[in-house]
C-alpha cells in the first residue's frame, strides 16, 4: 500500500496545476436500461469538455433543443438511441477539425455493427403515408407534415459509429434516419460507418443534403421512402467486403415510393448528384467468393413507384448494375421523371446479377439497358460487364486509409458532367458544377478534398480520450512510433512513461508499456497499422511499480504471466478521470498500473 500511496503522490506531482479529468455523464435512463424511455425536460447544451454516454431511448421532445458542441463525444449504450420529435431541433455543428462523434461504449477490438441504436431526426415536411411510426413502432413517435421548410436544426461535421441495434429481425435502427425533415434543416458533412442497417434513410421530407459518407454499412448505403424530395450532392459510400445484411439483400441505393406499387403523393423524387459509389469489391483483385454466403446485390434497386435520380456520378464494385422492379417505375422512367444522366457503372458479375436488370409486367432487362445507354444521357458501362479498375481509382488497396479520387486520366476525369438537369428539377442553384464524375475531385490532393480531417476509416482503432490526463499504449504497429504522429492532437507537449522513481519524458513510443498523457478536452484519437501478432514483454529489473500496455485485441489478465524472481503483487489498475479501479482485462489503447516484487518478465499473450 505505502509503494501504491507513492506512485499516486507521483501522478499528482505530474498533474501539476493542470485541470484534473472529467468523468463520463449519462445521458438518459442509465446503463442497462435498453429500451427505457426518456424524456429530456427543457432544452439542453451539451459540454465538449466531458464524454458522454447515451443509454435508453433519449427524447428531444417538441418545442426542446438538444446542442452538442464542436467536438464533443458521445457512446452509445446498448440499444441507446438519440430521437429528435417533430418540432424539435438539434443543433449539432461541429467543425473539419473538431467533429461531433457518436459512437460505440465498447473498447477497441470488441466494436460490432449495431452495438447502439443511432439517430432519429423527425420533422413536420410532407410524408406520402398518413401519421407513419419509426421502426413499426418500436420506437415511439411519428412525423411528416404539411411544412416543406420545416427546420429541424443542424447536423454538421458529424461522425456516427457503429449504430443500427436490432430490435427485432429486420427491425433495425439506421445510422441517420430522417422522417419528414425540412429543407429549413442543414445536414452536411456527416460520416456513418458500421451500421447494422441503412447508412443514411429518408423517410417523406424535403431536406439537402452535401458531403456525406456511408461507410461498411451491412445494408443500403442511401435509401429513400415515402415521398422523399430533397437534392444531395457529394455523397461518398463505400462497402467493406466482410459486412452484409445477413437477411436481406445489401445495395448501394435504394429507393421506394411506398411499401407497394403506388402513385401516391408525393412521390419519392430525390435527385442526387456526384456520387461515388464504391461496393464490395473495391479492386480487381478481391473475390466475393471468399465471402459464402454473403448478400452482396445491385448498384441500385429503384421500385415501388419511385422517381429518384442520380446524375455525374460513379458506381462500381458491385456485382449487379441497375435493378428496375416493377412497371409503374419504369413509367417514370419513359416519362423522364427518374433520370440517370453522366454516369459511369462498373458492373462485374453479369449472371447471377446482371448489369441491368428487370422485373414487372411490360418491363425488361433490354429495355432498361436501351434506355441507360441512350447516347444522350452521356451514361458509360450499362452494356457489359466492368470490373472496378474500369473507373480507375486512385488506391482502394487498403480500406481503412482509402484514395477514393479518380485519376486525372480516367474515365470519371474526361468523360463530362451535365447539371443542367438537376438544376431544371431542383429550381435553384443548389448543385455545384463540377467537371468531374463521383464524389472527389480528380484534381486536388488527398488532404484538400471535403472529406479531410473530420472523417474516420479505422473506428476500430480509435481511442476515445477524456478530459486530462489519460493512461495509454501502442495497440497497433504504425508506420511511426514518433509521439507528435501518434498524439497529435494532445493538450501538453509531453508524453510521459514511469521509470521506477520519476517520470521519462519520451518522443518515440513502442509496443507494450503504458504511457500517461495529457488532453484539455476529449479526443478520439486512431492509431493504425498492423495488428500486434506475437506476444508483448516487458522486463523490469527490481520491485516497481510498471506502466504496460495491451495488444490490438483485448487481453484477460489471467493470461498473463510472469517469469524470474518477481510477481505481480497489485493490479492491474486502470486511470478513467474518476480515479483507479482494478480491471480484469485489459483493453487495446489503454494503459495499466501493476506492481512488481522483483525483477521479472511480464508476459501479455
Amino acid at each position: 500500500m505505502r509503494n501504491f500511496l507513492a506512485m499516486a503522490a507521483a501522478i499528482v506531482l505530474l498533474a501539476g496545476s493542470t485541470a484534473s479529468s472529467q468523468p463520463t455523464v449519462i445521458l438518459g435512463p442509465g446503463l442497462n436500461s435498453g429500451r427505457t424511455v426518456f424524456h429530456q425536460s427543457g432544452s439542453r447544451t451539451l459540454s465538449s469538455d466531458s464524454v458522454y454516454i447515451l443509454t435508453g431511448l433519449y427524447f428531444v421532445d417538441s418545442t426542446f433543443s438538444l446542442t452538442i458542441p464542436a467536438g464533443t463525444i458521445i457512446r452509445g449504450d446498448t440499444a441507446a438511441t438519440l430521437i429528435i420529435m417533430r418540432g424539435a431541433t438539434i443543433n449539432a455543428n461541429g467543425t473539419s477539425s473538431n467533429p461531433i462523434v457518436f459512437t460505440s461504449l465498447k473498447p477497441i477490438g470488441q466494436r460490432n455493427p449495431g452495438d447502439w441504436g443511432g439517430v432519429i431526426i423527425l420533422g413536420n415536411a410532407p410524408s406520402n403515408q398518413v401519421n407513419p411510426l419509426i421502426e413499426g413502432g418500436i420506437i415511439p413517435g411519428t412525423y411528416g407534415g404539411s411544412n416543406p421548410a420545416d427546420n429541424s436544426g443542424t447536423f454538421r461535421y458529424v461522425r456516427i459509429e457503429y449504430p443500427g441495434f436490432r430490435f427485432q429481425l429486420n427491425n433495425e435502427v439506421n445510422g441517420l434516419t430522417m422522417g419528414g425533415v425540412g429543407s429549413g434543416t442543414t445536414i452536411e458533412y456527416v460520416q456513418v460507418s458500421y451500421s447494422n442497417d441503412d447508412s443514411f434513410e429518408w423517410f417523406g421530407g424535403t431536406v439537402n443534403a452535401k458531403y456525406l459518407v456511408a461507410f461498411g454499412g451491412t445494408d443500403d448505403e442511401f435509401d429513400t421512402d415515402f415521398g422523399y424530395s430533397g437534392f444531395g450532392q457529394f455523397l461518398l459510400g463505400m462497402k467493406d467486403v466482410s459486412n452484409w445484411d445477413p437477411t436481406g439483400e445489401t445495395n448501394g441505393f435504394e429507393s421506394d415510393n411506398e411499401g407497394s406499387q403506388s402513385f401516391k403523393s408525393p412521390r419519392t423524387s430525390a435527385r442526387f448528384s456526384n456520387v461515388t459509389l464504391l461496393g464490395p469489391r473495391r479492386v480487381d483483385s478481391l473475390s466475393l467468393a471468399w465471402y459464402p454466403g454473403n448478400k452482396f446485390q445491385y448498384s441500385a434497386v429503384l421500385r415501388r413507384g419511385t422517381q429518384f435520380s442520380f446524375y455525374n456520378s460513379a458506381i462500381l464494385g458491385y456485382p449487379g448494375g441497375l435493378s428496375l422492379r416493377d412497371s409503374i417505375t419504369y413509367r417514370a422512367l419513359l416519362n423522364d421523371s427518374l433520370q440517370i444522366r453522366t454516369t459511369s457503372l462498373a458492373a462485374w458479375d453479369g449472371t447471377t446479377f446482371p448489369v441491368m436488370h428487370a422485373s414487372g409486367t411490360g418491363v425488361t432487362a433490354s429495355n432498361v439497358q436501351s434506355w441507360f445507354t441512350t447516347p444522350a444521357y452521356n451514361n458509360l458501362g450499362g452494356a457489359a460487364t466492368r470490373t472496378p479498375s474500369a473507373l480507375d481509382l486512385v488506391d482502394m488497396n487498403n480500406l481503412n486509409n482509402p484514395d477514393p479520387r479518380p485519376s486525372a486520366s480516367s474515365e470519371l476525369a474526361t468523360a463530362g458532367t451535365e447539371f443542367s438537369v438537376p438544376r431544371r428539377w431542383s429550381g435553384n442553384t443548389f448543385f455545384d458544377s463540377t467537371s468531374y464524375r463521383g464524389a472527389l475531385n480528380p484534381a486536388q490532393p488527398l488532404n484538400a478534398q471535403w472529406t479531410a480531417g473530420w472523417t474516420n476509416f479505422d473506428p476500430q482503432n480509435t481511442h476515445y480520450l477524456n478530459t486530462g490526463w489519460n493512461l495509454v499504449s501502442v495497440q497497433r504497429v504504425p508506420t511511426s512510433f514518433a509521439v507528435n504522429d501518434l498524439y497529435p492532437t494532445r493538450t501538453l507537449s509531453d508524453v510521459y512513461n514511469f521509470t521506477g522513481s520519476a517520470y521519462a519524458v519520451l518522443t518515440t513510443l513502442s509496443n507494450g508499456p503504458g504511457y500517461w498523457t495529457y488532453f484539455s478536452s476529449p479526443k478520439a484519437v486512431t492509431i493504425s497499422g498492423a495488428a500486434i501478432s506475437g506476444p508483448l514483454t516487458y522486463t523490469t529489473t527490481g520491485a516497481r511499480w510498471v506502466m504496460i500496455g495491451c495488444k490490438s485485441k483485448p487481453v484477460s489478465f489471467s493470461s498473463v504471466t510472469v517469469s524470474g524472481a518477481g510477481t505481480i503483487q497489485a493490479g492491474p489498475f486502470g486511470y478513467q478521470g474518476a480515479g483507479y479501479a482494478t480491471v480484469a482485462t485489459l483493453e487495446p489503447g489503454r494503459g495499466y498500473w501493476v506492481f512488481v516484487d522483483g525483477a521479472c518478465t511480464i508476459t501479455i499473450p
